[in-house]
């Protein structure tokens, strides 16, 4: 069982980075359902028969990083359990406020409303729950792993596979990119195109993924070292020498040399080919023209060099890390690498708009200080802080990993992860010291090292965002810690794991119904995740020529698969538009006119009940409520509703926003010209209007914002002229 549960482990791993990173739906889903499955085929190969007492166990090793996952496990579910509203205002005052901007603004029109609503720390719960489920694939990858490496020809086995990937990653590379094909795999390349980047899309996740490898052939190579052969304490007794035992003795002898000649042989062309492995990557990590990649490459090979240096025995084996240098630097000499010495010249620039990023990222975080904006939240809540120098991009990361974890998990989440940090290196380096052999101690410096050069990178960038990437890490510390943990060395060795141990009957049976129920749920929300993108996608994939605008059939079915992703509901809306504005005004009637509004309000209101931060929908439901309402009797209620969307969305658009402001602008302008002209309101209305087309003039100064304003107002106003900015 443990066999088939290895080749799938294996097949993951080598397949997650050609499959584009598996950024995709199809590739983390398969992926996390392989992984799922394998964990289960674990659990029952982790039940034994205690051979003493016949009873059954539950057995699974204890490790450095157990803490780190089990920790963020439990916060990330405290995340999205529902609080009463008290509590959740009391501890994250910012995320209740945005909560009960989720509630349909119909419940105005029932003031008397009793019901005490509860809230969830994290005010969109879709996002965390995919967290939960990515997080709940590595660590049952990583302890899956550990249970599996148990010996050094299964740790080796690994450690090639991956190294022979990554030699793969810099050659298709370097082919498909210097060859003039400009494809990976299918998919021509838009960005990047003198830049190597393997089968990964971005520069900087393949640089990633190239510097954990880089590593690990250096530790690799490292550990191939021979070891010191010790005297005998005692001298053997000298047999009577006679011509049998003369015959013998020297046969023996020349056995033991040609045996101890060919493995020494084998080993140092082991050697050989790990070293040239190593400066092929680096060479493909050059060539990615990826700055970060190569600064944080540079700071682990220094990190891993150091703690050759401080062993006396291991410092032989740090001349490993001046060759891979010194190797590279000669191939490089013979390659044009202008490009990339250019790239270095526009640091400053980089450095400029990735500071901003940060700045505004912190300031989110300041917002949502204890318990963060919800993990997977960032993309939804970071247009409220964004500059105005970015508001023509939609930003999904905030290229610092760090300062983007710190505003999603908060103060808490961030703490957490330090301290599982801190032990796992803690643990780590406590074991090291009293490692002697050369395998364990030179391949246990692997981890820190992947780890050392992700940490540095992600400074720059979000290469933990790739499920490749992450879980080659994952490998990669699983690896090591295996290493470090081998009983002697030789291919068969044993483990000196920690393992806890459970009596099935009472804790284990505990424990084995909890991991079940997780490992359910994590498998169930995964398939029908990717049912519902099979329908609708939302997840982007520039690889597959994908429908950006299904049908509202096909939009329905992905929402009964997947009823909590919001932007099913927002899509819907938005198809039912279409479909209106398709068929107006010869082919719809009234009645089927109200009938779509009426979907469309149904679909809007949906989506902002599971995540109100898209300011967007909120105005897009108050021009529905406006228009719907516009010949109904009671028009006034029901004015007042969308004035309370209109509010939400202006709460939420932040001050740099000029495309969201212009649509406000708008959205007033409608209402105070459906008032009667001697509605005392009109006027007020009016002013408002004005003051969000001023700060749009303000934000953006061109002619084409003016001639926008002038435009729509005239559709109600004909004889419309533009007035100046008013400056505060």
């Amino acid at each position: 069982m443990k066999k088939i549960v290895f080749a799938i482990y294996f097949t993951i791993l080598a397949a997650s980075p050609l499959l584009f990173g598996a950024v995709h739906t199809y590739a983390y889903c398969l992926i996390s359902l392989g992984i799922l499955g394998g964990g289960l085929l674990l659990l029952i190969s982790a039940i034994r028969r205690n051979p003493v007492s016949g009873a059954h166990e539950l057995r699974f090793p204890g490790t450095g990083p157990d803490l780190l996952f089990g920790l963020l496990l439990i916060f990330l579910c405290i995340q999205i359990i529902p609080l009463p509203s008290f509590i959740a205002a009391y501890i994250a005052p910012e995320s209740y406020t945005i909560s009960q901007q989720a509630v349909s603004p119909v419940a105005l029109l029932a003031p008397n409303d009793p019901s005490n609503p509860w809230y969830a720390l994290a005010p969109y719960s879709h996002p965390v729950r995919l967290s939960i489920v990515r997080w709940t694939v590595y660590g049952l990858f990583y302890f899956g792993l550990t249970k599996l490496l148990n010996s050094r020809r299964r740790i080796e086995t690994l450690v090639i596979l991956l190294i022979i990937t990554g030699c793969f990653e810099a050659l298709y590379g370097i082919m498909q990119t210097y060859s003039g094909s400009e494809h990976i795999w299918w998919f021509k390349k838009v960005f990047y195109r003198r830049d190597v980047t393997g089968t990964y899309i971005n520069r900087n996740h393949f640089a990633g993924y190239m510097e954990m490898m880089i590593i690990l052939a250096v530790c690799y190579t490292a550990s191939l070292a021979s070891r010191s052969r010790r005297k005998p304490l005692t001298k053997p007794k000298r047999r009577k020498r006679t011509h049998r035992n003369r015959k013998n003795s020297l046969k023996k002898h020349l056995t033991d040399f040609l045996a101890a000649y060919l493995a020494s042989e084998q080993k140092f062309n082991k050697r050989a080919i790990t070293l040239f492995a190593g400066v092929l990557m680096g060479v493909g990590l050059i060539l990615s023209a990826s700055r970060a990649g190569l600064i944080a490459a540079a700071g682990a090979l220094l990190c891993v060099s150091i703690f050759f240096v401080l062993r006396r025995s291991l410092r032989r084996q740090g001349l490993i890390v001046l060759s891979l240098f010194l190797i590279t630097s000669a191939y490089m000499l013979s390659i044009n690498i202008e490009y990339t010495a250019n790239r270095f010249q526009s640091l400053g620039r980089s450095l400029e708009f990735r500071s901003r990023w940060t700045e505004t990222t912190l300031d989110m975080f300041n917002d949502f200080k204890l318990t963060g904006v919800g993990v997977g939240n960032f993309q939804y809540a970071y247009p409220k802080y964004q500059a105005a120098e970015d508001q023509k991009l939609f930003i999904r990361n905030a290229h610092n990993d760090w300062a983007q974890f710190l505003a999603e998990a908060g103060g808490i989440g961030f703490l957490l992860l330090i301290i599982g940090l801190g032990r796992y290196f803690y643990r780590t380096f406590k074991l090291w010291r009293r490692r002697r052999d050369p395998f364990s101690s030179c391949l246990a410096l692997a981890a820190p090292g992947a780890l050392t050069a992700l940490a540095i990178h992600s400074f720059f960038d979000f290469n933990l965002h790739l499920p490749a990437n992450f879980l080659t890490l994952t490998a990669v510390i699983a690896i090591g810690n295996s290493a470090l943990h081998l009983r002697q060395h030789s291919a068969t060795a044993k483990m000196l794991h920690r393992e806890y141990t459970f009596p099935l009957k009472y804790t284990g049976a505990l424990i084995s119904i909890g991991f079940l129920a997780l490992l359910f749920w994590s498998a169930g929300t995964t398939i029908r995740h990717f049912v519902a993108e099979a329908y609708c996608n939302t997840v982007p994939n520039s690889t597959l020529n994908r429908n950006r605008h299904p049908s509202p059939t096909a939009i329905r079915k992905a929402i009964r698969w997947d009823k909590h992703n919001a932007a099913y509901h927002f899509k819907l809306a938005q198809a039912l538009i279409r479909q209106r504005h398709k068929l107006m005004p010869d082919k719809m009637t009234v009645a089927n006119e109200n009938k779509n509004r009426k979907e469309t309000i149904a679909a809007l209101e949906a989506g902002l009940r599971l995540n109100p931060f898209q300011a967007r929908e909120h105005l897009r439901l108050a021009f529905e409520y406006v228009y719907w309402s516009e010949d109904r009797e009671d028009y006034r209620q029901w004015a007042a509703v969308a004035d309370v969307s209109a509010g939400r969305a202006a709460e939420l658009a932040g001050q740099h926003d000029p495309s969201l402001h212009l649509k406000l602008g708008h959205y007033w302008v409608l209402r105070s010209f459906i008032l009667p002209n001697a509605d005392p309101e009109r006027q007020s209305l009016w002013d408002k209007a004005w003051q969000y087309y001023n700060a749009v003039q303000k934000i953006d100064k061109s002619q084409s914002a003016r001639d926008k304003i002038k435009k729509y107002v005239r559709r109600f106003y004909p004889d419309f002229q533009m007035i100046p900015v008013q400056n505060d």
